[in-house]
């Protein structure tokens, strides 16, 4: 899966429903969402008898919530067959470099952040941080964003690469 599939993929939701909101897609797509007391978990995608279900923590702030619900939707649309749920807690392995998850972080920037917003914040001198703050996401999916636009040719300094469980630790 390349980042051309999840941006094509993550547009075309975009466009089909109207929005970019994750909770109103979720439903859309026909994802039972939940909210649970988790403990140590951000939230988390599981696929049971042909049901899909997002459950996310009900302790998390809004924009939290927002950027795991877009996440979990990355997982339903590219990881329904994997048969296991990644969850994020002290007992599962790293997830530093899971594909899977990766892959999800790069669907809910695509998904959560259209280019022009982030060119037009970007083009006012807004750091990173700004970004994210004004877009309503987090500051590593606002460094993922501009990942994804280098990959297409751009030349946007990026001062980290974002860890694929940075999720886990906000």
């Amino acid at each position: 899966m390349n980042c051309s599939n999840i941006s094509k993929c993550a547009n075309n939701l975009i466009k089909t429903y109207e929005t970019n909101n994750p909770f109103k897609v979720a439903e859309y797509l026909g994802i039972d969402l939940r909210y649970k007391k988790l403990q140590n978990l951000k939230g988390f995608y599981t696929y049971i008898l042909r049901n899909r279900y997002i459950v996310i923590n009900d302790n998390i702030d809004e924009i939290s919530a927002r950027v795991v619900c877009a996440h979990e939707i990355g997982h339903d649309r590219f990881h329904r067959g994997l048969g296991i749920n990644m969850f994020q807690d002290k007992l599962c392995v790293s997830l530093k470099t899971s594909t899977p998850e990766i892959q999800a972080n790069y669907f809910a920037a695509e998904f959560l952040i259209s280019d022009n917003n982030f060119f037009e914040l970007a083009s006012e001198k807004c750091t990173y941080d700004q970004i994210a703050s004004l877009l309503g996401v987090h500051t590593e999916l606002a460094m993922i964003k501009a990942q994804i636009l280098n990959s297409r040719g751009y030349k946007l300094n990026v001062p980290f690469v974002p860890q694929a469980n940075f999720l886990g630790k906000i």
